[in-house]
């Protein structure tokens, strides 16, 4: 038997030929589509649990509400007709205070509230609402929400007094 060693024939090295510019058109055309077009779910809501105590033993059942139970305090600020304040007035659900125009008494009542919602089981600090007069000077309206802030809220919304519950002067 006689053995022939065969040789392959050789071909010229071919480079492939990738248009690598039409890919790139398409893919970021890809791209922009899938980024106009994407709608993400909604959030899911909140699902009352069994889960169990600090102490251990027995079960409590979270409140879904219970984010939703922090307090609005209200704040009504009048001027007087030098633009100074004349009149505060401190309200939550429980009722509202008089605290004449003195600054230390406000701050005292927003302490006090303040106090009083980080010991509720959500720790959570409500809106501070504050109804001001337009004729107050802005030197004021500074000082009142200088002084929210201080006592821990952080949602605080200035807003002027309405004429209907507004004193006249």
């Amino acid at each position: 038997m006689s053995h022939k060693k065969h040789k392959r024939q050789q071909t010229d090295h071919v480079e492939p030929d990738l248009p690598i510019t039409p890919m790139l058109d398409m893919s970021f055309q890809l791209m922009a589509f899938f980024l106009l077009t994407f709608r993400p779910s909604p959030t899911e809501g909140q699902m009352a649990l069994a889960i169990p105590n600090k102490d251990g033993g027995g079960v409590s059942i979270a409140d879904p509400l219970e984010d939703e139970k922090a307090k609005e305090v209200i704040v009504t600020v009048r001027a007087g007709a030098d633009g100074r304040i004349a009149k505060i007035e401190v309200g939550d659900i429980s009722g509202t205070k008089n605290l004449g125009a003195d600054l230390r008494a406000y701050q005292k009542a927003l302490r006090d509230a303040s106090d009083a919602a980080l010991k509720t089981p959500s720790k959570k600090i409500g809106k501070l609402k504050l109804q001001i007069d337009k004729a107050l000077l802005h030197e004021y309206v500074v000082q009142l929400i200088d002084i929210g802030v201080r006592e821990k809220f952080t949602d605080i919304s200035p807003e002027p007094l309405s004429e209907k519950k507004g004193e006249g002067g």
